[in-house]
């Protein structure tokens, strides 16, 4: 029984020592993303004028930098994945964008642009948010 504790002490702090762990950025310009920003509008789609109900008015979104990806309504929280960051290509520039990777391998390409924060999904037909430093 003894040893069951200390197997068991081990993988948990096994566990909360990987979970604790700083996610690196690529650059100082794709780690301006972690903190909070509040949700403002999404444009595209297939007609570009928007319509994506992914967020409500009034949500918002935070990055930490462990590498979790929270949106609140309110205070509620209303989800949460992981991520990590990496360079990767984009339909908006030649030149590799920072991206938000998923850990089931989907992407979100971003760019912090003074206190916005624009996130587009990276498809032709796709949508874009906007979001406003808190």
């Amino acid at each position: 029984m003894k040893r069951f504790f200390y197997h068991f002490l081990a993988i948990s702090a096994l566990l909360l020592l990987t979970n604790c762990k700083k996610i690196e950025a690529p650059n100082a310009e794709a780690a301006k993303i972690f903190g909070q920003w509040t949700y403002k509008y999404n444009t595209g789609g297939f007609s570009g004028a928007g319509g994506s109900t992914r967020f409500t008015d009034g949500s918002t979104v935070e990055f930490t930098e462990n590498g979790h990806f929270n949106v609140y309504e309110g205070s509620n929280a209303v989800s949460s994945m992981k991520f990590k960051i990496e360079m990767k290509e984009s339909i908006y520039s030649l030149d590799l964008s920072p991206a938000l990777v998923y850990t089931n391998g989907d992407y979100e390409v971003y760019q912090v642009v003074g206190n916005e924060l624009f996130i587009s999904d990276n498809h032709y037909d796709g949508y874009s948010y906007c979001f406003e430093k808190i």
